[in-house]
């Protein structure tokens, strides 16, 4: 191996590139003096050119490396007038190439380049280009300033490490199943996209950071995949990651403070992210839109100005193990029958709702919290909601509110501190409750021809009414317990129904079920210890009461008024500190195989204003005084014998 030197001085035996090569053999060394050396060369032999510092020795002209050769290039400024084109092998170290006069500085088709701490900059349009399965490494390298894009790739692969891509329209674009391996670079301000991967193409990151950029960070199209392992995005002017059928994997990465979103998947794309923050950003952290895949895992969604994560038009989302916090609009939005799971997820510190479901969308959450929002815990609007051991509590508004055609399925769930009900339903809501708590607030308020059906749950200290229906509702409530309430247990208004089987309502400060306008069934249940009334019947309201127990309130147990009436079967009423049975104004009660007996007032059977009362079968007792009392034109028929006035 020969060492062939080169200087431009008048007093140098060879004083070009081109005529070292003319004396080169294979593996030869060509060392260049300082100068400027003007010349165009095609290389046919492996040969090294180093320059006596990268300053000072400066190559202007064409350099071609054709195939089966390699040559590698050192401290030099190569300053092309037509593109550097290789399709052998080229090395360069400590190089910089300046392209001011070319629209692509480097040029390989089938090639291969290795660049390190080089500096490629000012080319018109590309800084290197890879065609035809070419193949490039590069290390510790500066692009800055080429028009168009610092990188090309079309059916290529590259490896890129610790380098600072800058001040492009684009930094890479990657086009026809090109791949590119990033590790540990800086890319930023680009006036337009900064990463472009489309036609099936590869972006693969390990710890870069993506930042200040016009357009999107990444921007991946046409069944492309992009692969990010701790990456840090920020400050982006548009979406800071756009999917668009293709494929997102995101591990371990930060994505914050960008002018629009973080995330956009549109177009049946797919993104998997497991432990990722992602915040800050104006419009939305994360959108799923047109048929698209979401499933993030162990992360941290948060600050948004706008919505939390927005999945909509028949779009897919996954969430296990994730927080959503502090956003401004609702942290997580579901609509246009799109559907969502979550899993052991906490929402909280909302500024509105914590998710907001509507337009058909449907939402199953398992062992998630819901705290601390300004709004509603959950809104669901025309959609579907299952809630299966989940925890809403300290919400300034509902914990869950459906609205106009919502369903809703509520399983093993807690609720408490909410300042309105804990549960909302109208306009045709559906509501299905299932061995779960709601305490410390108003529990249940279900209008507008919306139906509630409640089993093996627990309802208690309330300080307003625990349930109240009205409006053409119906609810079922079975294996329930209503109690220690600081108003009413039950208020049944305006044409509703309300069936009890085998509940007990208890300790309730007012009476503990008001019926006005609406209607009662009660099986099996019962109603006991109450500071006021048991049951109010009132303004044409009706009552079947059967096989159930009704003791110890301080007021008359039942009270009948404004043309109402009550059916009893096989029920006993005892211990009430007034009447049993107070029935009047145009109202009735029929009692039969019935136990009524009171030994603190006299009376315990009234009937006063019209009112009738028929008792069949039914015993009759009164230590203290007098059983029935009745007057105006009123009838109580008990047995073959009838006291009236």
């Amino acid at each position: 191996m020969a060492v062939i030197k080169v200087s431009t001085s008048i007093f140098s035996a060879i004083k070009t590139i081109e005529r070292a090569m003319t004396k080169a053999t294979r593996g030869d060394e060509i060392h260049l003096a300082s100068g400027q050396y003007k010349e165009s060369i095609q290389f046919h032999e492996n040969v090294s050119i180093t320059g006596k510092n990268m300053r000072d020795t400066i190559i202007e002209g064409l350099l071609i490396v054709p195939k089966h050769t390699t040559v590698t290039f050192e401290q030099l400024t190569i300053v092309p007038t037509a593109q550097l084109f290789i399709e052998g092998r080229a090395v360069f170290k400590n190089c910089v190439f300046k392209g001011a006069q070319t629209s692509v500085i480097l040029s390989l088709s089938n090639g291969e380049v290795e660049l390190e701490e080089c500096t490629i900059e000012q080319a018109k349009d590309v800084g290197m280009a890879l065609f035809n399965g070419s193949e490039a490494t590069i290390k510790n390298c500066l692009f800055k300033e080429n028009g168009k894009s610092h990188l090309l790739l079309e059916s290529s692969h590259l490896t890129i490490e610790d380098s600072e891509l800058t001040d492009a329209v684009h930094s890479m674009w990657l086009k026809d199943e090109a791949t590119i391996k990033s590790v540990g670079n800086h890319i930023h301000h680009h006036s337009g996209t900064q990463i472009v991967v489309q036609e099936q193409s590869a972006w693969i990151d390990s710890s870069s950071t993506i930042s200040n950029g016009k357009g999107n960070g990444i921007y991946a199209t046409g069944e492309s995949n992009v692969t990010l392992i701790g990456s840090y995005l920020h400050q982006q002017l548009l979406p800071q990651i756009w999917m668009q059928e293709s494929y997102l994997t995101a591990t371990n990465c930060t994505i914050e403070a960008g002018e629009e979103s973080g995330i956009m998947l549109r177009e049946r794309a797919s993104a998997e992210i497991a432990n990722c923050m992602i915040s800050n950003h104006k419009i939305a952290n994360v959108q799923a839109t047109k048929e698209s895949r979401l499933n993030i895992e162990g992360s941290q969604l948060h600050s948004c100005e706008g919505v939390g994560v927005q999945i909509r038009e028949k779009s897919i989302a996954n969430f296990l193990d994730t927080t959503f916090a502090e956003h401004v609009l609702s942290q997580l939005f579901i609509t246009e029958q799109s559907i969502t799971s979550l899993k052991n997820c906490v929402f909280k510190d909302g500024e509105q709702v914590g998710i907001l479901l509507e337009k058909g969308g449907n939402c199953t959450i398992v062992g998630s919290s819901f705290v601390n929002h300004r709004n509603t815990a959950i809104t669901v609007i025309e959609g579907e909601l299952t809630t299966l051991d989940c925890e809403m509590a300290y919400n300034d508004g509902n914990g869950i509110l459906a609205v106009t055609n919502a369903k809703v399925h509520v399983d093993n769930c807690r609720m408490y501190a909410n300042e309105m009900p804990h549960i909302a339903g109208k306009t045709n809501a559906f509501i299905t409750v299932q061995q779960s708590e709601l305490y410390e607030g108003k529990s249940l308020y279900v209008i507008g021809q919306s139906q509630l059906t409640m089993s093996d749950s627990k309802i208690y200290n309330s300080d307003g009414v625990q349930i109240e229906i009205s409006d053409e509702t119906e609810a079922k409530l079975a294996r329930c317990t209503i109690s220690n309430g600081k108003t009413n247990g039950f208020k049944v208004l305006r044409n509703s129904n309300l069936e009890l089987d085998n509940c007990q309502i208890s300790n309730h400060t007012l009476p503990q079920i008001v019926l006005n306008d609406s209607s009662l069934t009660m099986k099996n249940s019962e109603l006991l210890d109450g500071e006021r009334n048991g049951l109010i019947v009132e303004n044409n309201s009706e009552a079947y009461i059967h096989d159930s127990f009704i003791t110890k309130h301080v007021f008359p147990q039942i009270w009948i008024d404004l043309a109402s009436s009550v059916e009893l079967k096989d029920t006993q009423i005892t211990e009430g500190t007034e009447s049993d049975i107070y029935v009047q104004n145009k109202s009735s009660l029929h009692a039969s195989n019935c136990i009524i007996r009171n030994d603190r007032f006299q009376y315990n059977v009234q009937a006063v204003n019209y009112s009738n009362i028929t008792l069949e079968d039914t015993l009759v007792e009164n230590s203290f005084g007098k059983i029935f009392y009745s007057e105006n034109n009123s009838v109580i028929t008990h047995s073959l014998d009838e006291v009236s006035d």
